[in-house]
């Protein structure tokens, strides 16, 4: 504190008079500037919002007739619109004030219709209606969370007598988006569609949503743009999946011939061919009844028998015979008789299938094997069977399966085998390089380690030390006191009555100059005066 008390009037004995009061007169401003903001902003009344977001026609109308009240009120101009300020106490009252006089008016609904008056025209009536239209949908459209404010308004067109001159109706929406998310795609679709289904003839093609910077929110994108879009995104997955296929199964390939060959001695190519084409096969097919193998749809048996007498016609060939009336009989026989029939109504055997191919297909695959010569024919007849399997050809779709047999070169394994070497010398050097450094770490963490430790020994010996040399000193300075005293006591006993009583006043002299000093010397100067 005393140190403290330095410092300030060192710093504050640099400066001379003038100055001193410039900087005394400075801080008192200071300190009243201060005070008069906290005063000011202490006994401002508290204002709270009477209405938020108005329009700047309702804001004035709401403005006026506050001042025409006298009620204390202030304004804030924000992105949304103008928000009124008044005192706490005044504001339900003021909104039923405001409410009684129609204001805020906002946006008028089919309300506007409860201020009709006798005579009305029809001209009007259908621009009151209009009006009511357009503050409804509004006033919709504001229920939504996104939606701040919303304008609409809407073009009807005349009647016409000809159907040819007729013209469709119209509309425009202007939105004020609340927050900066903007409104997606799907739900200025669903304003559109709410607006063309409350007016008659009014379509989503005619209908124009902008927003409070004018950008046109229901703008098509270009077809054809968008279907090259479309083209090329699904050409980007084609690409990709027809890759993913194709690494698959050569690396599937690769890795059994790099274990049953080792690995350089043989290297796979697979070239795959995926159909995305769209396919839908309707196929019907009948099949005939064979040996009553089937469903019977109808049967129908007949059956006939006669056994009796009868007449057996006679005669000669010729006209008179053949004439009904002439022939001759010869007389009764026994006749007998039986007919039987029976006809079968089968079911048509049918059978519908519905094939829907699933697309990424293989559509024809091709496998390319190269080995090196150090196989024999055997082995090479083996691999195309091993390879044909693994890969899942199919002859029938048209897959072919290659393998060829050839020399390697050397060059490429050893370069390889040399590289590998390199790499693991590189990995060994780093290590023991990174081991060194950890251990010099270590020997640099334990080297300060034993320094700190021999320092705060030898800082403990010095201490040591001192505090030894201290009880010495102090042991001296007892027995010197202690002879001192021993001395004063012998003299004090030599000492007569006055010396004693001499040797006390000074001594009383003395400590009231150590404690009074300025009282002694005012005393000194009486003294001094006087004689």
């Amino acid at each position: 504190m005393a140190d403290w008390r330095e410092r300030l009037l060192q710093f504050w004995n640099r400066f001379e008079g003038r100055q001193k009061y410039a900087l005394i007169g400075g801080f008192l401003a200071l300190i009243a500037l201060i005070v008069g903001i906290s005063f000011w902003y202490g006994s401002k009344p508290e204002m709270v919002p009477l209405y938020t977001n108005l329009e700047s026609k309702d804001a004035g109308e709401i403005v006026a007739s506050l001042k025409e009240s006298g009620i204390e009120y202030s304004l804030e101009e924000t992105r949304d619109g103008t928000t009124i300020y008044v005192l706490p106490k005044n504001v339900l009252e003021t909104r039923m004030n405001l409410a009684t006089a129609g204001l805020p008016r906002g946006n008028k609904g089919f309300e506007i219709f409860d201020d009709s008056k006798i005579g009305t025209t029809e001209f009007q009536n259908r621009v009151n209606y209009l009006q009511a239209i357009q503050g409804e949908l509004a006033r919709t459209i504001e229920q939504l969370d996104k939606v701040a404010k919303a304008r609409v308004h809407i073009v009807m067109p005349e009647d016409s007598l000809y159907k040819k001159n007729e013209k469709p109706a119209t509309a425009s929406i202007m939105l004020v988006i609340r927050g900066d998310e903007p409104l997606k795609r799907r739900e200025v679709n669903g304003i559109v569609n709410l607006v063309a289904n409350s007016v008659q003839t009014l379509t989503p093609n005619n209908i124009t949503v902008v927003d409070e910077t004018g950008k046109i929110l229901n703008e098509e994108e270009d077809e054809d743009l968008e279907k090259q879009k479309r083209m090329s995104m699904q050409s980007d997955l084609q690409l990709k999946l027809t890759k993913a296929v194709r690494d698959n199964l050569q690396d599937n390939v690769q890795s059994m011939l790099d274990d049953a060959l080792c690995e350089g001695n043989a290297y796979v190519r697979v070239s795959v061919e995926l159909d995305f084409d769209d396919k839908e096969i309707n196929r019907q097919t009948f099949t005939p009844v064979v040996d009553d193998a089937g469903i019977i749809r109808s049967q129908q048996d007949v059956s006939e028998s006669y056994n009796g007498t009868s007449t057996t016609p006679g005669g000669a060939a010729g006209v008179e015979s053949n004439v009904p009336g002439y022939v001759e009989e010869e007389g009764e026989a026994n006749a007998e008789y039986e007919r039987k029939e029976s006809t079968k109504n089968y079911e048509i055997n049918e059978e519908n299938q519905k094939i829907i191919a699933s697309h990424g297909s293989i559509k024809r695959l091709t496998v390319a094997v190269l080995v090196d010569d150090s196989i024999t024919e055997e082995q090479q007849e083996g691999l195309v069977r091993l390879v044909s399997s693994a890969a899942g050809i199919d002859l029938d779709r048209g897959d072919t399966v290659s393998v060829e047999v050839l020399p390697f070169s050397t060059d490429v394994r050893e370069r390889k085998t040399l590289e590998e070497i390199k790499a693991e010398e590189l990995r060994s050097r780093t290590f023991y390089m990174e081991l060194g450094f950890l251990l010099l770490l270590l020997s640099f963490i334990a080297g300060g380690f034993l320094m700190y430790r021999n320092k705060r020994l030898r800082e403990r010996e010095i201490e040591a030390e001192i505090a030894r040399r201290e009880e010495e000193e102090r042991q001296r300075l007892e027995a010197e006191r202690r002879d001192l005293e021993a001395q004063q006591r012998a003299a004090e006993e030599k000492m007569t009555p006055e010396e004693r009583q001499s040797r006390n006043e000074k001594e009383l002299i003395q400590s009231l100059i150590d404690q009074r000093p300025q009282e002694v010397a005012m005393l000194l100067k009486t003294w001094l005066a006087e004689d």
